[in-house]
């Protein structure tokens, strides 16, 4: 069972208490400067003191899911093994539509006059988180509905039909999101993963369609997105360690569609051109992707179970995977004054990275204060300059927490954990490995806090 926190913070950290108290008497360092020297009587002055001995509790926890249906920025695809948290996967589950209402029958002649000559399913890339090795992409027709007025959750899941629509032998593939693709055999301004489909199973029955009403237009019953539901793009690769990666797809790029190339046979050779029909994905497609996360063995699997094990190192993960937790258990023997001010208050949180890593953290963090309901809320430092942006040159972060702790003085909040969050939480892969009070042999996350006392 995870470990009641409060109880591992009293026991873990009674030293560093002890410590902190004494610190308080002899090393809290004295700004050589008096703010009003020469202005007010001695007995008036202000003094600023600093001091960055306050005990942190760090560990992690899990997140909620989160909201991914119709994502303007990118929609995740792919899968990789992460060497701390493990099996990371996103799938996307999307409406198709037609182009415009359709009649495959060849004026006088009948659908057995077309020779079908492929489908590809395209989709824009904009680019990747992980190591890009080949990957093997499956697609199935979804057995359920979705709606573009409905909200639809990370660890939501669809029904599908059992047969995978991707032709046979052609769904391993590496994507390349630094290199141009190609669309109906032109060249492309954006990377392109182009998935083959089956023509038997995905092209010839929605060709057969021709003439029942179906094809005469997308909403409503009896039309194509009722008939046709959708389809269910996912991956299924054997992979180690630091292998596969999570593409970032931009489904809303015209680029992004299926196409059925196919021939008119009922007339002379010389007027078999291959003809080309799109089914697209748009801003009326309904849409969402689903995040999958399997922790099994990993550190961040045995941290869960114990807290405590979050002094080393602690987690924070998008995807609606982890966050990061800060308790701040004896700040109180330093805020317990009536006649002191927060000046400033710095977290100073250092990662565990290095340039030559594939998995980059996060470009942006928050953090956010617990309510005594469970919910949490932005600090009121998030309106100022907040931090929380990654510093490639220390390989950290910085928050400022000033004003919550001048509102904590003022009792206005509990002492209640903070917890950091990223952003762009459903549309990027980041994960950030923080280093904890105890660990050894990396620098330690402080706190650092300037301090004005007054008589």
């Amino acid at each position: 069972m995870k470990l009641n926190i409060i109880n591992k913070m009293r026991t873990a950290v009674v030293l560093s208490a002890i410590f902190f108290i004494g610190a308080l008497v002899t090393q809290c360092k004295k700004d050589k400067s008096q703010l009003g020297l020469n202005v007010h009587p001695q007995s008036d002055q202000i003094e600023l003191f600093t001091v960055d001995t306050v005990s942190l509790y760090t560990y992690t926890v899990t997140s909620d899911s989160i909201v991914t249906d119709e994502l303007s920025s990118a929609s995740l695809l792919g899968s990789y093994i992460d060497p701390y948290f493990g099996k990371v996967k996103a799938s996307l589950y999307t409406q198709i539509r037609l182009e415009g209402s359709v009649d495959f029958t060849p004026d006088g002649g009948t659908l057995g006059d077309l020779a079908i000559d492929s489908v590809v399913l395209y989709l824009a890339i904009k680019s990747g988180y992980g190591n890009l090795q080949p990957q093997t992409f499956e697609v199935y027709q979804m057995a359920e509905s979705i709606f573009i007025d409905s909200t639809y959750y990370s660890n939501r899941t669809i029904a599908t039909e059992t047969t995978n629509l991707v032709e046979t032998g052609q769904g391993t593939i590496t994507p390349n999101p630094n290199a141009p693709g190609y669309v109906n055999g032109l060249i492309t301004s954006e990377s392109i993963l182009r998935i083959p489909l089956s023509v038997n199973d995905f092209a010839l029955p929605i060709i057969n369609q021709s003439g029942t009403g179906v094809l005469n237009a997308n909403d409503g019953d009896g039309y194509f997105v009722d008939w046709f539901k959708g389809i269910y793009i996912t991956t299924n690769t054997p992979q180690g360690i630091n292998e596969g990666a999570i593409l970032y797809t931009d489904p809303l790029s015209t680029n992004s569609k299926v196409t059925i190339y196919y021939r008119d046979n009922s007339g002379l050779p010389a007027d078999y051109d291959t003809i080309q029909f799109d089914l697209n994905i748009n801003s009326s497609s309904a849409r969402f992707v689903n995040f999958e996360q399997d922790y099994s063995g990993t550190m961040v699997e045995s941290q869960l179970m114990d807290s405590t094990e979050g002094q080393d190192v602690f987690f924070l993960q998008t995807m609606g995977g982890v966050r990061s937790r800060i308790a701040l258990p004896f700040i109180e023997n330093l805020l317990d004054s009536s006649n002191m001010i927060i000046n400033k208050a710095e977290l100073i949180m250092p990662v565990q990275y290095y340039p030559s890593d594939a998995y980059v953290p996060s470009e942006e963090l928050f953090l956010v204060r617990t309510l005594e309901d469970g919910g949490i809320s932005f600090i009121p430092d998030y309106t100022d300059d907040r931090g929380g942006n990654y510093i490639a040159s220390s390989s950290s972060y910085t928050f400022n927490i000033t004003r919550y702790l001048n509102q904590l003085i003022a009792g206005e909040y509990k002492n209640l954990p903070l917890t950091i969050v990223s952003g762009g939480n459903a549309v990027t892969a980041n994960r950030v490995v923080f280093n904890g009070p105890d660990n050894m042999l990396k620098e330690k996350p402080k706190l650092v806090i300037t301090y004005s006392k007054y008589e």
